[in-house]
């Protein structure tokens, strides 16, 4: 069988190693974003890892309702409608009651458990890290650096500088390996995938979702409670892969795509642009098995043509 196996944290002395390249993206794993609702032949060990819903120091009730666009992301699929928008706004009940209600659960996984955080400052970044030292079942961090749903959001991932900073602050205190999650709004995202490799990054994750909207005109009003949301989904992905390839050639460290990968040939563009990974996030809320099919489409993939690891496709189509 061909090796589907990647290392996202080569650097750090636990490392993060993955039995393949699949990962789901933070916020949409189960009806929740926790993993519930997932029923036993899911077969959650399938994955190379999990991202459950981001966490920040004190409880957030999110943006108002509604928060997504459109209500059935399957339906749209189905009709071919690929504009999915959403403003979530971070909701959730705080690291602390977070960590004590899904810490249990998540040790039932068998798979690597990524845990994404948010803070409004980089002293918070910290505090956050530090809290998530030593919690059992948690393989490393993600540094939500973009939610563009949150008020000050969007001043970490456009600034190159705070982006170093956040960074620094969560290696400081964190035993785990740390990886940074960018915004794609931005005019260049280079500089900030530098500042936040220079700053201890162990991988970065290309991207967050574009800030976006849609207006009822019936209504006349914005669609989404919050006004503004982000775009994700198949819409995303182009821009997405065109940062990954712009990115991963610069840096030392794997790169994470992400943004609009349904299929096994979505998640090769993102791997032959240079990705290590990829995470899936729309695609779980139109139906959670389509992360197994794309395991199982990059391994026939694979055997079809005669490739016997996975990390042979990484940076093919560089040019």
């Amino acid at each position: 069988m061909p090796d589907l196996a990647v290392e996202l944290a080569p650097r750090h002395s636990k490392g993060l190693r993955l039995r393949n390249p699949v990962m789901i993206a933070s916020g949409t794993f189960g009806w929740d974003g926790w993993g519930r609702g997932l029923t036993a032949d899911f077969g959650i060990g399938r994955l190379g890892a999990v991202l459950p819903k981001t966490l920040t120091r004190y409880p957030h009730e999110g943006n108002p309702e509604p928060r997504w666009t459109p209500q059935s992301f399957r339906r749209a699929w189905q009709a071919h409608d690929f504009i999915f928008l959403n403003s979530v706004g971070l909701a959730n009940p705080g690291i602390e009651a977070g960590l004590k209600e899904m810490l249990p659960e998540w040790l039932k996984w068998q798979v690597p458990v990524i845990l994404s955080i948010a803070g409004e400052s980089v002293a918070e970044f910290e505090e956050l890290a530090a809290i998530a030292e030593g919690a059992e079942g948690v393989a490393g961090l993600e540094l939500n650096l973009s939610c563009p749903n949150v008020q000050r959001g969007l001043q970490f991932g456009q600034s190159a500088e705070l982006v170093g900073q956040a960074v620094r602050a969560a290696k400081r205190v964190s035993s785990l390996p740390v990886i940074a999650k960018l915004t794609p709004n931005v005019s260049d995202i280079l500089p900030v995938a530098l500042a936040a490799e220079e700053a201890g990054a162990d991988a970065l994750t290309l991207t967050n979702t574009l800030s976006a909207m849609l207006i009822d005109i019936e209504g006349r009003k914005p669609v989404l409670g919050g006004i503004t949301g982000g775009l994700s989904g198949m819409s995303l992905k182009p821009v997405s892969l065109a940062m990954v390839y712009k990115v991963a050639p610069r840096v030392g460290v794997p790169v994470i795509g992400c943004g609009g990968v349904f299929t096994c040939k979505d998640a090769l563009e993102y791997i032959m642009a240079g990705a290590t990974a990829v995470q899936m996030g729309s695609a779980n809320l139109v139906d959670f098995g389509m992360a197994a099919q794309v395991v199982d489409g990059l391994s026939a993939y694979l055997e079809e043509k005669g490739i016997g690891d996975l990390k042979e496709l990484i940076g093919a189509a560089q040019v």
